[in-house]
């Protein structure tokens, strides 16, 4: 009994953040298109990329470290440019949360700290108005749509990070 008392005595006195997520400091794509997520302790973690994806567009990292998110390109067949076609969320070594267009990814950024996501998707041309979601990361539930010009000043507090 004496050695599980100071078996726990020692686990409430060390350091748990050995068991949170380590900060994420980076994120890319190697030439095979596997990602790599990079921590701040140097540990490095490899995604698979997905069935034809060309590579990805967009990273960003949450202001907390925790989350990040990268739109994956894909060719597009009509034009031979790539067309961001998916938008992935990562957290705690794994995707969480994927959202797909049948257009393309313009822009997005994470809200709320980071419990919300907002994207812009749209055509590759001849866009007359902005398309803007508003989703909960862990749901994937849509919480706001927004359509405008997103040079207004009056848009919805969430699209402000959002860019054509």
């Amino acid at each position: 009994m004496r050695k599980f008392c100071l078996l726990i005595s020692l686990v409430a006195l060390s350091d748990l953040s050995l068991f949170a997520q380590q900060e994420i400091v980076r994120v890319y794509a190697d030439n095979s298109n596997q990602v790599h997520v990079v921590f701040k302790n140097n540990h490095e973690t490899a995604v698979a990329g997905e069935n034809g994806q060309i590579g990805i567009d967009s990273v960003k990292i949450s202001k907390d470290g925790q989350t990040a998110g990268w739109l994956a390109l894909y060719s597009d067949p009509d034009q031979g440019s790539q067309l961001a076609g998916t938008l992935n969320l990562w957290r705690n070594d794994k995707i969480v949360r994927t959202f797909q267009t049948d257009q393309t990814f313009w822009s997005w950024s994470f809200y709320a700290d980071a419990a919300q996501v907002a994207y812009h998707v749209g055509p590759t041309h001849g866009e007359h108005a902005s398309h803007c979601e508003l989703h909960e990361i862990v749901s994937g539930k849509l919480l706001a749509s927004w359509e405008g010009d997103l040079d207004d000043p009056h848009r919805p507090q969430w699209t402000k990070g959002l860019e054509h």
